[in-house]
């Protein structure tokens, strides 16, 4: 039996989708909730670009900014977290001998545009080496203090990671970096929905994150929330009307950056309705059910597979974890990046389980994701293509 109603998801039913934490899978309601605002939009664009649309996703973003514990007009939406972080990273002031703090478990496109910026800028992108199993979050924290110097300006860091799907302290990072003068940069694309927090206790400068993935709103919904003493050095990815405005806003920051020419703006206008339905149905113990399919997969299964974690506390609706890559489907794999979707799809065609295959730290893991359509004999399934691959 499923955690929660598969038919709450436009997802095709028949496969086993243990990929959410890939590209997420939509809600119905929050589907059927853009095509009404998308239909508004084109029954009469001028009527609702010119005089509704602002005051729309104004609303949006009051209620996304109480689900996520901080001020509206902190928040403005972005298509997704890359390109909010691109906004950030390109505007930064950093120069020379200064140096961004991270670790070896950010997310691949990221490090891309860190170490594209620094070769322009000419700053040091420093990874610190966290090991798996990350099961102590006290020599974690250790790590960040001793890399600290006085060249370092910024931390940039996972609230949940991508490829090994750990949770970070990132609170106590925050804390430590603010106690050094140091601004944070926090990359939250698996955060909202998959855990409980709030960004005005966190503390972070800037947080990005992702609405289309656990909160299950349609493709293209993200969100940067930069604190008010960072915004106004943040650069518009695009200059448009919202710039030195006729008709200025309260805020330039979300002058700037919300408006940036006709856009489809719809998709974000769906975030109360999905807020509500979360409401309506007790989402937080969906995602308690959902973490413990996960950590009992983990238990009954830690001796036969290697995680990326054995403490439940790093864990929430995601596990990485270890897999043979001398096993034929995926001995390429790692000189051979093409070869995942090979693999993938053999997988698929085995027992139509979709799940994906990341290659990190030069070896190869699944990673499985555990969402309210997930059911156990998911689980049963995933154990039955490991061993019919020899993969563990």
């Amino acid at each position: 039996m499923a955690i929660g109603k598969k038919g709450w998801f436009v997802l095709d039913p028949d496969p086993i989708y243990l990929a959410h934490g890939s590209y997420g899978g939509c809600l119905k309601l929050a589907f059927e909730d853009r095509l009404i605002w998308h239909k508004k939009l084109e029954s009469n664009p001028h009527q609702f670009l010119v005089y509704e649309s602002s005051h729309e996703i104004q609303k949006s973003r009051e209620r996304l900014g109480q689900y996520l514990g901080c001020n509206q007009s902190n928040l403005v939406y972005f298509p997704n977290p890359s390109t909010a972080l691109n906004a950030v990273i390109r505007s930064l002031n950093l120069t020379k001998n200064d140096e961004v703090l991270t670790t070896n478990h950010e997310y691949g496109a990221l490090d891309k545009t860190w170490q594209y910026y620094s070769s322009k800028k000419g700053f040091h992108y420093k990874k610190i080496n966290i090991d798996i199993p990350f099961d102590d979050k006290q020599k974690f924290i250790k790590s960040f203090l001793e890399n600290i110097n006085n060249n370092t300006k910024l931390i940039f860091l996972s609230h949940i990671t991508s490829s090994t799907a750990l949770i970070f302290p990132v609170k106590e990072i925050c804390k430590l970096a603010k106690e050094h003068n140091i601004l944070t940069v926090i990359d939250g694309a698996h955060g909202p929905t998959q855990v409980d927090f709030s960004i005005s206790d966190i503390k972070p400068d800037i947080y990005v994150g992702a609405c289309h993935k656990w909160m299950c709103s349609p493709k293209g919904v993200s969100f940067l929330y930069a604190n008010k003493t960072i915004q106004e050095s943040i650069d518009p990815l695009v200059i448009s009307w919202g710039w030195d405005s006729d008709t200025p806003g309260k805020s330039k920051f979300i002058d700037y950056h919300q408006y940036q020419g006709t856009n489809d703006v719809s998709a974000y206008l769906t975030i109360p309705k999905i807020i509500d339905f979360f409401k309506i149905n007790k989402w937080q113990n969906i995602q308690n059910k959902c973490h413990e399919l996960v950590i009992n997969f983990l238990k009954e299964y830690n001796h036969t597979i290697d995680p990326c974690s054995n403490n439940e506390k790093h864990l929430a609706q995601m596990l990485s974890f270890k897999i043979n890559k001398n096993s034929p489907l995926v001995n390429k794999v790692c000189n051979f990046p093409y070869e995942i979707i090979k693999a993938q799809n053999q997988i698929f065609d085995y027992n139509q389980i979709r799940i994906p295959i990341i290659v990190w730290n030069q070896e190869v893991f699944m990673r499985i994701s555990i969402q309210a359509y997930n059911k156990p004999e998911d689980i049963q399934k995933l154990i039955d293509m490991l061993n019919h691959f020899s993969l563990l």
